[in-house]
């Protein structure tokens, strides 16, 4: 590849990752909808001691600003040390913002439509694995997210008394995710795709 494709390429990938961050702000809400269901029963599955429900909060003043907020009934003591412990009865919130939350998406799209490719079967093929495995990442991340904000929100107290409990690995997670994780996991889910298509649907060598 001359200095020439790889300039074209570059502005490429540019342009549509621009193109599908300002698609997210409109479409972005109808995606993450359809996938409340599996969040939630992860999130069970993690934290029994939760009731959790999730809801999109817009903002009044832009499009652009809309969170996913998680309300977590307490119906089990979260033990914290020997001195505190939260009640049944609380009703803990966590929140994040919209765009951060399809990060992955954006990535791995903007990677799977660079991706050279002989025919548009094989664009397709990439684009319909590429959704579903970017759905599958924020699933791997969000629930974790979520729980990770709540915990944090009170582990100072823990620490504070005798006994405390130890770090939730969902923190060490979310840190990870935080600190690039999530970056990574797009870039091999794409990765997975592409090899899927070439299995698939090979391209042909010219004769």
């Amino acid at each position: 590849m001359n200095q020439r494709d790889l300039l074209w390429l570059t502005g490429k990938a540019l342009l549509i990752w621009l193109l599908l961050s300002c698609l997210t702000g409109y479409v972005g809400e109808w995606l993450l909808t359809g996938l409340f269901p599996v969040i939630k029963a992860i999130i069970i599955m993690l934290a029994p001691e939760f009731l959790p429900s999730i809801e999109l909060i817009k903002s009044t003043q832009s499009q652009w600003d809309t969170s996913l907020q998680l309300s977590a009934w307490v119906v089990r003591p979260v033990y914290l040390n020997t001195s505190h412990f939260i009640p049944i009865g609380t009703d803990l919130q966590s929140t994040v913002h919209l765009l951060h939350i399809l990060v992955p998406l954006v990535i791995e799209v903007t990677v799977l439509c660079v991706w050279p490719v002989q025919h548009w079967l094989q664009r397709l093929l990439l684009l319909t694995w590429g959704l579903v495995s970017a759905a599958c990442v924020i699933v791997l991340t969000l629930p974790t997210h979520l729980l990770a904000n709540l915990e944090i929100s009170f582990q100072d107290i823990a620490l504070s008394g005798e006994n405390p409990r130890a770090v939730p690995w969902c923190v060490d997670w979310m840190v990870f995710c935080e600190m690039g994780g999530r970056w990574l996991l797009a870039l091999a889910a794409a990765w997975l795709c592409i090899h899927v298509q070439k299995s698939l649907l090979p391209s042909r060598n010219p004769t």
